[in-house]
């Protein structure tokens, strides 16, 4: 199938679906950084130096996960920061601010944190993800891409895909892929055991993409730019125009249902994957949502650069 391009103009003043309001809300001291489910759990990062650990069925907080304070450059303490967290199988990844502003990589498991990264490595890490058997995958504020090995303890590989400062990346389900974007627009696909690039994606982003969502060979983009993008395994792909730069976006297991952050008033827009049309909205947050999760098909997560995570039941959706 030969490629095609698509815009789709959305009117911000046009309502195409129905308006629908969060099932459950977690509430946190601090600002959300992150967030990931497992097993059930939700954790939840802030800038506090805290993970939370949630009940998901019930909504209650289980306990929390504290790391000790670090040393800022004049020597001065102040909270280890959460940057990201991601979870599998029962283990937990923190990527937190260290001493003199290096960061620091922790596996949390059966209530024990071990550091697997530390300030001598040096690395300004923006965020970690797990990535296949027994490894993990770190992106740098550099953009640079390191492939961890937690069993074996050592850094297996490293590339470099963009001279670009990283935007977002993305693991895919099995592992083996992870897409990586930047701020100049440029959107790879790369090979998790070697990382190298294993292909292109042709982005008609003008500028940073701020967010990620792949599954199924499918991914969702977003931008500075103002623009979503869907990509297929088949090369076709299309764009959404919105009227307000694109700072969060997310995807379905099925690859069926996209949403995106539309505008300043933090309302997402639920859109069907196949047609690009707009279909029903998510309204209820009150701050700059940072994170959009699905959980299963029908059912997602948010939070937003506050105390909160809304946990969201969307249904079949209006079309």
């Amino acid at each position: 199938m030969k490629a095609f391009l698509l815009f789709i103009l959305i009117a911000p003043s046009i309502v195409l679906g129905r308006d629908i309001y969060p099932s459950a809300e977690f509430t946190v001291s601090g600002i959300v950084s992150d967030f990931a489910v497992d097993n059930g759990k939700l954790f939840v990062g802030t800038d506090m130096g805290v993970v939370y650990v949630f009940d998901m069925k019930n909504a209650k907080l289980l306990h929390r996960i504290a790391l000790e304070p670090v040393k800022d450059g004049a020597g001065r303490p102040i909270s280890a920061s959460v940057l990201s967290v991601d979870a599998k199988d029962g283990s937990l990844l923190v990527v937190s601010v260290g001493d003199e502003g290096f960061r620091d990589v922790w596996i949390y498991r059966n209530y024990i944190l071990k550091k697997i990264v530390g300030d001598s490595w040096r690395l300004y890490i923006k965020e970690a993800r797990f990535a296949g058997e027994g490894r993990v995958v770190l992106g740098t504020f550099g953009s640079e891409v390191v492939s961890y090995s937690i069993e074996e303890g050592y850094e297996s590989c490293r590339a470099k895909p963009s001279e670009s400062t990283i935007g977002d990346f993305a693991v895919s389900d099995d592992g083996r892929r992870i897409v990586f974007a930047d701020e100049a627009g440029n959107v790879s696909l790369l090979d998790t055991e070697t990382l190298k690039t294993v292909r292109s994606f042709n982005s008609a982003h003008l500028d940073k993409v701020h967010s990620l969502a792949y599954e199924k060979g499918v991914l969702v983009s977003g931008g500075h730019d103002r623009k979503i993008g869907v990509y297929f395994s088949d090369s076709s792909r299309y764009y959404i125009k919105s009227d307000f730069p694109v700072f969060c976006v997310g995807l379905s297991p099925d690859a069926k249902i996209g949403i995106f952050l539309s505008g300043d008033d933090q309302v997402l827009q639920l859109f069907d994957l196949k047609s690009g049309k707009l279909t029903d909205r998510l309204v209820g947050h009150g701050a700059i949502v940072n994170q959009i999760r699905f959980v299963a098909n029908r059912i997602l997560l948010t939070s937003e650069r506050g105390g909160r995570v809304l946990l969201w039941r969307i249904g079949r959706v209006s079309q």
